[in-house]
């Protein structure tokens, strides 16, 4: 593969993957993918940390076999290195290349940070280590806007099976939600373009489902469910 055919793949790499990027992890999955396939590494995995610190896989390619040997590789097989690309010899995956800032290295956003891991046995190809270097500063900006794509996803999709198992209609959650901005009734029913009869309606609604008799308290308990960013 040639330089500017390497190029040509990392462009539609982005291009794809900024095309899917709202469609919740298929970004971060497509990445794993396709650049796995286009190294030829047996295994690839994107790795992050969970709210414990602790290494979770957010995407593997081609199945999750692996996964845990890379996440630890991940968390501990690394040494500090400025280079956002870096590999190492590893006893039982072989060569291993790291693509992507230390998981550790910033506590306020970890949980936008990913680290890409490849193995391969028979160690990688020279042609395989310049695609995947020259890859890596589009990865840097690529990987966190992923990940923050994949959170709203998944938040959304949380918000919604807890609203169904409050049995909240999505009126009675938008209500909820301007409520828990600190909207009074009135406000919320210009908002919404309803009146303020039928937005007390709705509060009624909520608060007799939540099984509480103040705002606070249901804003309080959305919260715990998730229906309500925290």
């Amino acid at each position: 593969m040639t330089r500017e055919e390497r190029a040509i793949a990392i462009l539609d790499l982005m291009n794809q993957a900024l095309s899917v990027i709202d469609d919740g992890d298929e970004a971060e999955r497509l990445v794993c993918r396709t650049l796995g396939k286009l190294s030829k590494a047996d295994a690839a995995a994107l790795i992050g940390l969970d709210a414990a610190s602790r290494p979770v896989s957010h995407a593997t390619w081609p199945n999750d076999r692996l996964a845990s040997a890379l996440a630890d590789v991940a968390s501990r097989g690394t040494r500090k290195s400025e280079s956002i690309l870096r590999g190492g010899q590893h006893p039982i995956l072989g060569e291993v290349i790291l693509i992507g800032a230390e998981l550790d290295d910033q506590p306020a956003t970890r949980a936008r940070g990913r680290l890409l891991v490849l193995s391969r046995r028979g160690g990688f190809t020279p042609d395989a280590k310049a695609l995947l270097a020259e890859s890596a500063a589009s990865l840097t900006f690529l990987l966190p806007q992923a990940a923050d794509a994949c959170q709203r996803a998944r938040q959304v999709h949380n918000a919604a099976e807890a609203a169904a198992a409050l049995s909240l209609t999505p009126r009675e959650v938008e209500v909820l939600r301007l409520l828990a901005d600190g909207l009074l009734a009135r406000t919320i029913a210009t908002r919404l373009g309803l009146s303020p009869r039928t937005v007390h309606k709705h509060l009624s609604n909520v608060y007799t489902k939540l099984g509480v008799h103040d705002r606070l308290v249901a804003v309080s308990i959305a919260r715990e469910h998730g229906l309500i960013a925290a």
